[in-house]
């Protein structure tokens, strides 16, 4: 098994109860992301429809990125409590001010704040998992997490949806708002800092080890491949909310559709065991060529709609062995800076992820685009292999 999988065992454990508040407050914390995608009509509706796409969703998705690049260091440095805690009160507060945005140009700033603050929790948290956990409960609970991220997808949607349709799109952002500030005082309370070994070094050495990651011929292969897995699920749920609106659905039956897949997003959990048994370089290829697979018979099946939601699943089946997989290479590649390799690992993703939001402007309606995103799955799929091959033979 990988490194940040088979590190010796740290000296203490986390408190009772802090796996389930950091499952959580993951799902929590990464629906601020996907509230996004049913909200644009109502967004433009009430501030005008001047580039809704960059303000309600880019905007976001490009900031929270960047903050992964700012926090992974930063918790190596001060601690992963601290990081914590203060970005979840530093979370509700921007999140509490999007409901607020009296303008579209508002919502962006607030917006990219709201994204900026939201970084903090997954590279710190990861962090904290792989310092206070044995590597038995350390896979367990990093694939809980990653089901969390992921279902986060799926839940967002639903959520906004729903609670839009009651209180509108800002009292959905007021919701998330609420939540988070109960997941702050929880975490307040319970988290304690990992007695953890890490090297003393100074912030401006830690940054200068995340650039050295970042530039390695095998992390940029790693990272090629890797801007492909959140960016194809981005980009598949909005251009599945474009085509089953224009094939005449109403918004309960697309909040069926987008929902259909939630129990494939459990399959995060079979990704420690498929990379004990396959090696992680033979799993993450398994869900790259799964998903590639998902999305061409979509792309087919895209007037069947029985059809259609098989493939979904079988989309998201191959993006949730993903998340956890790549999570353990980019540990594996940065070990023992826990942080720094959490920091990258999440910048890439999310760039994907804010990429993804633009795949409506691709060509061919909407099975012509999924035909395109399966093929970047396929390549992403390759090139994810070479950077394991080529760090095996350094």
């Amino acid at each position: 098994m990988s490194t940040i999988l088979n590190a010796p065992p740290p000296p203490t454990a986390g408190r009772a109860g802090t796996i389930p508040l950091l499952v959580g407050t993951a799902l929590v914390v990464l629906v601020q992301l996907y509230v996004a995608i049913p909200l644009h009509q109502l967004v433009a509706a009430d501030l005008g429809p001047a580039d809704v796409t960059t303000a309600l969703a880019a905007d976001y998705s490009f900031a929270y990125a960047l903050g992964f690049l700012i926090y992974g260091p930063l918790s190596d440095h001060y601690g992963r409590r601290r990081i914590l805690v203060s970005g979840l009160a530093a979370l509700t507060v921007a999140t509490l001010a999007v409901s607020l945005a009296p303008s579209t140009g508002a919502l962006a700033v607030l917006r990219a704040v709201q994204g900026l603050a939201a970084a903090t929790f997954a590279p710190t948290a990861l962090a904290y998992l792989g310092e206070t956990l044995p590597p038995p409960r350390r896979a367990t609970a990093i694939g809980a997490i990653s089901v969390a991220f992921l279902t986060a997808g799926i839940i967002g949607q639903l959520a906004a949806t729903a609670i839009a349709a009651a209180a509108g799109w800002r009292g959905t952002f007021s919701t998330g708002g609420i939540l988070l500030a109960a997941l702050t005082l929880a975490a307040f309370v319970i988290i304690r800092e990992p007695d953890a070994d890490r090297p003393h070094q100074p912030l401006p050495t830690r940054y200068a080890g995340l650039l050295r990651l970042a530039l390695r011929p095998h992390s940029l292969l790693l990272a090629l491949g890797h801007l492909v897995v959140l960016g194809g699920f981005v980009g598949m749920y909005n251009l599945l909310g474009t085509h089953l609106t224009s094939a005449g659905l109403s918004a309960a039956e697309i909040m069926l559709v987008r929902a259909a897949a939630l129990p494939a997003m459990f399959c995060s959990l079979l990704a420690g065991p498929l990379a004990a048994r396959l090696g992680p370089a033979r799993a993450a290829l398994t869900g790259f060529i799964l998903a590639a697979a998902g999305l061409a018979a979509e792309s087919v099946l895209a007037d069947a709609l029985t059809g259609l939601l098989a493939a979904s699943v079988v989309f998201v089946a191959g993006v949730a062995v993903l998340v956890p997989t790549m999570i353990t290479l980019w540990g594996e590649a940065a070990y023992p800076a826990r942080g720094v390799g959490m920091a990258v690992n999440g910048f890439v993703l999310f760039l994907g992820a804010a990429l993804g939001s633009y795949a409506i402007e691709l060509p061919g309606g909407f099975g012509g685009a999924l035909g395109v995103i399966s093929g970047l799955y396929v390549a992403a799929g390759a090139v994810v292999y070479a950077a394991c091959a080529m760090k095996g033979r350094q």
